[in-house]
Order: C-alpha cells, then sequence, then structure tokens
C-alpha cells in the first residue's frame, strides 16, 4: 500500500466516521440525517460542454447532465448513503467528472430516503427515472452505477422488473460498487464481524439496524429490498462487483456470487485487496485512483 493511502486511511479512523451510523437508537439516527438533509443543498453546476437541467419523477429532484455534442448512451447514476443521507454537493461533482470522463449522459435521482418512505419508495421512484430514461435511449444503451446502498438499488432494478414490472427491459449492465444489503444468515455475520476489525466507515452494527429503518414501519417491504442476496435476478445483465477487501460489506460478496450463479448471470467480482468502502470513487491515493480508472473504463466500453 502507498504511504498516501496509509496517511488516508488512519485520519478516517481518527475521525471516527463509523460512530456517525452506530452508537444511537434509529429514532436519534434518523432525525440525525433528516437535520443534515435540510442543510444539504443541490449545487449549481456549470460546464460548457454540457446541458444541465432538473427534472422532477414523483415529485423528487433528478438532476440531468447531457452532453451537448450528441449522445446515444446514458447512465443512471445512484449516489448512496445508507438509504437515510442524500447526496452531497462534493458527490454530484464527481458525477460530472464521471460523465465527462466515460462520455455517457447522466441521470442522478435524488431518491427518496428511509429517513421519511420505506424502500419502497425508492425503488418505484427509481424505476420511474429509468422509464423517463427509455423515452431518449434503447435499453441496452443504458447502463446503471451505483454506490454503497445505491449499488443495492442499482442491483435491485433486476428483481424488482422480475416482481411484476417485466414490461420494463433490463439495462444494457449494471456496476455495483460496496453494494450495501443486510446480514441474512449467521455466517454473513460472522464474516461480517470479522472485517468490521478492519474497516474504517462501516460499522457492523449499521448492517442490522438498516433491517428497521428500510422497512420504515412498513411490514410489506419485500424481503429482496432489504436482504437482495434473494432476490430472482433471471434475466440480469452483465454485472460488475466491486468491493474493498477491508469492509464490513464484503462478508455479503459470497452470497451474491452464489445469485449471480444460481441465475447464470455473466457477472465479474473485483476486490481490491486492503481497500475501504467504495474505493473507487474516493481517487485521493494511487490504489483508489486505479479503481476509478477501471470504473470509467468499464463504462466507457
Amino acid at each position: 500500500m502507498s504511504l498516501k493511502y496509509e496517511i488516508l486511511k488512519r485520519l478516517v479512523k481518527a475521525a471516527n466516521i463509523k460512530k456517525r451510523w452506530a452508537g444511537m437508537s434509529t429514532e436519534e439516527l434518523l432525525e440525525n440525517r433528516r437535520r443534515e438533509n435540510a442543510k444539504n443543498r443541490i449545487p449549481e453546476l456549470k460546464d460548457d460542454a454540457f446541458r444541465i437541467s432538473r427534472i422532477e419523477v414523483m415529485g423528487f429532484p433528478v438532476l440531468k447532465l447531457i452532453h451537448k455534442e450528441r449522445c446515444d448512451r446514458a447512465n443512471l447514476f445512484l449516489i448512496g448513503g445508507g438509504m437515510i443521507s442524500a447526496p452531497r454537493p462534493g458527490s454530484i461533482k464527481k458525477a460530472l467528472r464521471f460523465a465527462k470522463e466515460t462520455g455517457l449522459d447522466l441521470y442522478v435521482p435524488y431518491y427518496p430516503l428511509c429517513t421519511d418512505y420505506p424502500l419502497t419508495k425508492a425503488y418505484e421512484m427509481i424505476h420511474e427515472t429509468y422509464r423517463v430514461m427509455l423515452q431518449d435511449y434503447s435499453a441496452e444503451h443504458i447502463s446503471v452505477l451505483g454506490t454503497s446502498s445505491g449499488g443495492n438499488l442499482a442491483l435491485g432494478m433486476v428483481p424488482y422488473i422480475n416482481d411484476g414490472h417485466r414490461d420494463t427491459p433490463m439495462p444494457g449492465c449494471i456496476m455495483a460498487i460496496s453494494p450495501g444489503t443486510c446480514v441474512e444468515t449467521e455466517e454473513e455475520w460472522q464474516r461480517m464481524l470479522e472485517l468490521d476489525k478492519k474497516d474504517v466507515a462501516i460499522p457492523a452494527e449499521y448492517m442490522k439496524t438498516a433491517v428497521e429503518i428500510m422497512r420504515h414501519g412498513d411490514g410489506s417491504v419485500p424481503d429482496y429490498m432489504i436482504w437482495l442476496q434473494k432476490g430472482d435476478f433471471t434475466n440480469c445483465p452483465k454485472v460488475t462487483l466491486i468491493y474493498g477487501s477491508d469492509e464490513t460489506l464484503y462478508a455479503c460478496a459470497p452470497s451474491f456470487e452464489a445469485a449471480m450463479k444460481k441465475y447464470g448471470v455473466d457477472y465479474e467480482l473485483i476486490v481490491g485487496e486492503g481497500m475501504f468502502h467504495c474505493y473507487p470513487v474516493f481517487p485521493l491515493c494511487r490504489e483508489a485512483k486505479e479503481g476509478w480508472d477501471l470504473m470509467v473504463r468499464r463504462m466507457r466500453a
């Protein structure tokens, strides 16, 4: 590992980011995020190469980053936040960088969060955003990329389509970076507890709390939305899974692999040895920059 990475990891650990996700009751955690989200603003982006606009889908904003030079390919860019934090301005600026480097048009939804809604609402809104995209792009020319809980939503589009929305065509491909899913088995939990000793960002404890958060009092939320490894991946397009080997969510990678194999999905699992949660979208050191470049190449291909 590079010296810059080791310094970065120590700084993150010293900042005790994990404390943001643990040590509070569920309602305290949700109230804390509601206050933070209320201060958050959608940044005003400007770039001469893009037409940047905002639309609403089901009453929620979607940023459109459209190349002025005609492009027939687009990406649905799903930013994570544990299903309770809205995209930060820095993440939106990174989305613009991604659009520039890949040459793809981008749609970035501010999907409904589980601070105020059950997870079904986010799935519905993202599905509707995808259907809006289908008005201008063919399904095979639409890729989906999600980070953390956004990775859950990206992969989850497949079982959602299979769950009563089969009139919607599958996207061309999906990339899920550190997809957040809850622990289903004791084996997963024990793996997660071991990884928790190395993880500097996401505590294992939160992945138990997340079950209650994502239900948001609604017992009808389908199991696959909470335990995505239980989803129906029939007709799933090519999937790329990216994890850091030192993150708690990597505990569920074997379960995702089993699901991909069960449904005959063309998939690839990429693991950044010694790397942290969502490392490709934090290109602050050599190893993470390599992850970013890989992500861009795969989505541009």
